[in-house]
């Protein structure tokens, strides 16, 4: 009785510990990188939260390491946004502008390649539970 009474505080004191855990930290910064088209363009694999600090019960800072993986290489990409027919011309220039900003993030990319990204979140605990803080 003694045991299940201890991991039944154990359990209480983790929930309200808080702070997001891992696996809801990493499922909201890949949810951020994956939107607006990221999911088609590449893949987020080996996720690591690195470091994390709570300021306050409603705000944490957390490092984070993954690997992205390209889908489509640059070429490939720049090719769809010219060859694609649009409605809007500022939907056009809006994706020439995404794909200038990829190509000075990282490089002249190629589908298959990867890299290592780190970077540092912030996350604000909200009535909805946790939420990435401009991302």
């Amino acid at each position: 009785m003694k045991k299940v009474s201890l991991l039944l505080i154990s359990l209480v004191l983790v929930a309200c510990s808080g702070k997001p855990s891992d696996r809801q930290i990493e499922q909201l910064v890949s949810e951020a990188i994956l939107s607006d088209g990221g999911a088609e363009t590449y893949s987020i694999s080996n996720f690591e939260k690195t470091n994390g600090l709570a300021k306050t019960e409603q705000l944490y800072i957390a490092d984070v390491r993954y690997q992205l993986t390209f889908k489509k290489g640059f070429e490939e990409l720049s090719d769809q946004v010219i060859n694609k027919p649009s409605d809007s011309p500022f939907e056009t220039v809006g994706a020439g502008f995404k794909l200038m900003t990829m190509r000075m993030q990282f490089g002249d990319f190629k589908a298959g390649d990867s890299i290592t990204k780190e970077d540092r979140v912030q996350l604000v605990k909200t009535e909805q539970g946790w939420r990435l803080d401009d991302y």
